[in-house]
């Protein structure tokens, strides 16, 4: 009997091991589902797994993985970004009217871009640290303003006439790989690398662990908290650059419900909503796996409209999770 039941514990050891990985490595787990979902799109469509469908799926929810990144900067210092959408939109309208009615060059209307929706961050930034506004309502009155310049310069009307060099920077490829995907990987990993290995990168993760214990020790927050607002807009203006690019048009509606998407992909991916834990990986696996999911709807006919449903849903489990988690750890 001794015998049995030594053998039962080593075979039972390292799936219990397995399982406490797994629990460490959220995005672990999210790549475990994207494999299984990718399976089942494969059979239920075998044209599926061809690399211009799934090239064409990473091109299209690239822009949704760019501003996770950002946002997982944010909700690693128990912070949220409600604006991101409608800064998206602003720094897309910014470098297309740059081009269209100011006729600047194509470099200096995408740092206008890139600039318009860092400035929308470091307002933020400022609302949040400075004047100690909650960052659920500072964001929320940026998600406002920065839609309202963009369907009020406007007047409710798009802005086309772009140059084809600057469309092809959104419909374009090297190689196989188109280039917003590439963008969008060089984002992640220049970001993820600057948490792992620059100091400021342990501060976001401190403040995020425990802020009054950060201030007591004498970290910079506000400086780092405000830092990770402006980097949170400048990636929302790059996002909506590169999205302007791949439609061809700036459009006063656009991006409009993306902070959804945005805010599920890094939840899905692992990053904690209470600050402190998450990764940039975890981030992009999470919108990879939300296109993935988009796809399965269409796959499987359902109508469009209930998408959103899905997507909170989503975040709503996720947060669960992450509780869960919490609680065991």
């Amino acid at each position: 009997m001794a015998d049995v039941s030594v053998t039962r514990a080593s075979a039972v050891a390292p799936l219990s091991r397995g399982a406490r990985w797994v629990a460490r490595r959220p995005e672990a787990g999210v790549f475990g589902v994207i494999l299984v979902l990718a399976a089942y799109l494969t059979y239920a469509n075998p044209r599926f797994l061809s690399i211009e469908n799934l090239m064409n799926i990473a091109r299209n929810y690239s822009d949704i993985g760019i501003g996770a990144v950002g946002m997982t900067l944010v909700l690693l210092i128990g912070g949220i970004d409600l604006s991101v959408a409608s800064v998206m939109a602003l720094g897309g309208l910014v470098a297309a009217m740059a081009m269209a009615t100011w006729g600047l060059p194509i470099p200096v209307a995408i740092i206008l871009g890139l600039a318009a929706g860092a400035l929308a961050g470091a307002v933020n930034g400022f609302f949040i640290q400075r004047l100690r506004l909650p960052p659920f309502i500072a964001t929320l009155g940026m998600l406002g303003v920065a839609r309202g310049i963009v369907v009020g310069s406007t007047s409710g009307m798009g802005v086309s006439g772009l140059p084809k060099e600057f469309t092809a920077i959104g419909q374009g490829y090297i190689g196989f790989v188109p280039i917003p995907v590439i963008v969008m990987a060089v984002v992640a990993v220049v970001v993820g690398l600057f948490l792992a290995y620059h100091l400021w990168g342990t501060y976001i993760f401190s403040i995020g662990g425990n802020e009054t214990a950060a201030i007591l020790t004498g970290l910079p927050v506000a400086r780092v908290k405000v830092f990770v607002y402006v980097v949170c807009g400048l990636l929302a203006g790059l996002a909506g650059v590169l999205l302007v690019s791949r439609v061809g048009i700036s459009l006063p509606g656009q991006s409009l419900g993306y902070e959804l998407q945005v805010i599920a992909a890094a939840v899905i991916g692992g990053v904690s909503l209470t600050g402190g834990r998450g990764t940039v990986l975890g981030a992009v696996l999470g919108a990879m796996l939300i296109g993935l999911i988009q796809n399965a709807l269409v796959l499987l006919q359902v109508p469009p409209y209930w998408t959103q449903a899905f997507i909170g849903g989503i975040i709503v489990l996720a947060a669960v999770v992450d509780i869960f988690r919490q609680r065991r750890a």
